[in-house]
């Protein structure tokens, strides 16, 4: 008899707040659904919970998956080659593990691509047409997803959205920056540097933040590991200047002036969404993002129906 009702696999317990945040909305969602903390295991990096298994160790993740109805790929850009193509070998081999074990599979929150090579979009188009829903979170990643032939395609937002946020009102006592190595980093910082006034709060949402922000004049570099570390921080802000997803996915929840810088089309997307500047090849002055969409009601109801509540 099957264990759980769902596995959840993303890039987890590799230290990235976004990341840790992409799982966080997940649980909250199965809550939602009725669903209790042990009815779901999740395959992280770092487990840290009787509920959890290393997503390295093999036996462990076939246990897993032998004992679960569905498989959740539970936000992130799990299938892209920006860095290399060991990323879509990685998951679709799990995808395909998942199906010999008669897992049900599905997308939420989806980034898809950049795919530059026949392999990668051969291996993530593959992955994709056997999950039963893919749901993504821009426009970019649903054509991808489309040229790729999969059909169950359903346009979204970004899960962290979904996340329940007290909105206190501001103290506007600093400006908020992120910086995360890329090719053009030298390039944001040489933009940037020159327009950052006043007191000035470096956001690490990973450790390797730290040093992307070195070339900066800040007043402290700050390293947030949780949501609500995260409000405290936002709370104390006047604008926010960055290049990670989820540090402008924040400032949209805490309703922080926003300009972004786009290393990723997934940036440039959410930004595009969001209704706030990009920072390519001169300053822009940090605008009010939209309003967070109502969001936890599509992907409630595809939870429901995947696990059959």
């Amino acid at each position: 008899m099957r264990r759980y009702r769902a596995a959840v696999l993303g890039y987890y317990g590799f230290g990235n707040l976004g990341d840790e945040l992409l799982l966080r909305a997940c649980l909250e969602m199965f809550r939602r659904c009725g669903l209790r903390r042990e009815d779901v295991v999740v395959l992280s990096a770092s487990p840290e919970d009787a509920c959890s298994v290393n997503r390295w160790k093999f036996r462990e993740v076939v246990r897993a998956l032998r004992e679960s109805d569905t498989l959740l790929l539970g936000g992130g850009g799990l299938f892209q080659d920006t860095t290399s193509v060991k990323s879509c070998v990685w998951y679709w081999g799990i995808v395909r593990l998942a199906k010999l074990l008669v897992c049900r599979v599905w997308a939420l929150g989806q980034s898809v691509g950049p795919l530059k090579s026949r392999v990668s979009r051969m291996l993530a188009g593959d992955a994709l047409r056997l999950c039963e829903a893919v749901h993504v979170r821009d426009e970019k990643s649903y054509s991808l997803a489309k040229s790729l032939g999969c059909r169950n395609v359903i346009r979204g937002h970004d899960l962290v959205l979904s996340l329940p946020a007290d909105v206190q009102p501001h103290a506007a006592a600093c400006t908020l920056v992120n910086l995360r190595p890329c090719a053009d980093l030298d390039t944001f910082t040489r933009i940037i540097a020159p327009n950052l006034k006043g007191r000035v709060v470096g956001v690490a949402l990973s450790d390797e933040d730290i040093d992307a922000m070195k070339g900066l004049s800040l007043t402290e570099i700050v390293r947030v590991r949780s949501f609500s570390e995260a409000a405290d921080v936002w709370s104390k802000a006047s604008c926010a200047v960055g290049m990670r997803l989820h540090f402008g996915v924040l400032s949209r929840i805490f309703r922080t002036p926003l300009a972004m810088m786009p290393y990723d089309p997934k940036v440039s997307e959410f930004a595009s969404q969001s209704g706030v500047p990009c920072i390519t090849d001169e300053w822009c002055e940090p605008v009010m993002p939209r309003p967070v969409p109502e969001c936890s009601g599509e992907i409630d109801a595809l939870c429901r129906e995947m696990l059959g509540l």
